[in-house]
């Protein structure tokens, strides 16, 4: 049952961090003035996208391909709901945004649920419930392992949606221009999925 519940919530976030939301972001003519406005005007779609999520708008924000997501599908999970679950009290503004020549930088504030707490302490409960550990016992004996991951994932979703766990942060995000395309840098993806998740710790990713 432990090594269920651990697989599962490396899952859930391994997942969620890969649904493509360092996108690229395109240039728009050569002046400052212009990138700034384009810089605001992509992030505010992506992270306007995390606050009411549908397929098409997650597939234009990925660039049409969701096959990263499709992993879900086989714990019986929906990739489009699990996103909703996740980013379902997200919230954002975008503070700030200097750009000084080919390099940017966005500040930006976030608010979502301590996504790290509310699934160690959703474990730690699961792992002490012996009704729900029989439930997944009987899917796994009756060889529906879908149905065992669901029973899981359903509790971890629920949680979520339940928790009044905020976090917000205010970060600088550091971009720069490569080939006519605005690019989070390495440093600045790890900081964002750190705010968006609520503060998710990286370090053992």
């Amino acid at each position: 049952m432990k090594k269920t519940l651990k697989r599962v919530s490396i899952i859930l976030v391994t997942v969620a961090m890969s649904v493509g939301l360092c996108v690229g972001l395109a240039a728009c003519g050569s002046s400052a003035s212009n990138d700034e406005q384009m810089i605001r005007s992509e992030l505010d779609k992506a992270f306007g996208t995390l606050k009411n999520p549908t397929e098409d708008s997650i597939k234009e924000l990925t660039g049409g391909d969701l096959s990263d997501l499709d992993e879900m599908k086989q714990y019986g999970v929906d990739p489009i709901d699990m996103i909703k679950h996740l980013f379902g009290k997200f919230d954002y503004s975008i503070d700030n945004v200097k750009v000084d020549g080919d390099k940017a930088v966005a500040t930006v504030t976030m608010t979502n649920v301590d996504i790290q707490a509310v699934v160690n302490e959703t474990m730690s409960t699961l792992e002490n419930d012996s009704d729900f550990i029989a439930q997944v016992q009987q899917a796994y004996t009756s060889g529906s392992m879908t149905d065992a991951y669901k029973l899981v994932f359903d509790k971890m979703f629920e949680a979520i949606d339940n928790s009044d766990k905020l976090v917000t942060s205010t970060s600088d995000f550091e971009l720069e221009k490569k080939d006519g395309q605005w690019d989070f840098t390495d440093e600045a993806q790890q900081q964002l999925v750190h705010d968006l998740f609520g503060g998710m710790d990286l370090t053992n990713m």
